[in-house]
């Protein structure tokens, strides 16, 4: 099967880069982010439930060589907490 350039370029594009975790508590929330390989690259850290919280997380995620479809973020919700972020 002949695979066209543009074709290779969008599988490129949608590789996973970065795995970033997210644990979410009422008040705060913690995050780290790995590569797939599992070296650390962001350590964990602590940051609000809130909106600028999320805005001080997003700029370490922004700071990453990759796209925002080659990040992929898990969040562990407990109860209704985690709507702040996954709605942002």
């Amino acid at each position: 099967m002949n695979k066209t350039p543009s074709a290779s370029l969008e599988e490129e594009e949608a590789t996973i880069k970065y795995v970033c975790g997210i644990d979410i508590g009422s008040q705060s929330c913690s995050g780290c982010v790995i590569r797939p390989d599992k070296r650390v690259i962001v350590k964990s850290s602590d940051f609000p439930n809130t909106l600028e919280g999320w805005k001080v997380w997003e700029v370490k995620l922004t700071k990453l060589d990759a796209a925002p479809n080659q990040i992929c973020i898990g969040m562990e919700a407990t109860s209704r907490y985690h709507e702040n972020l996954y709605h942002e």
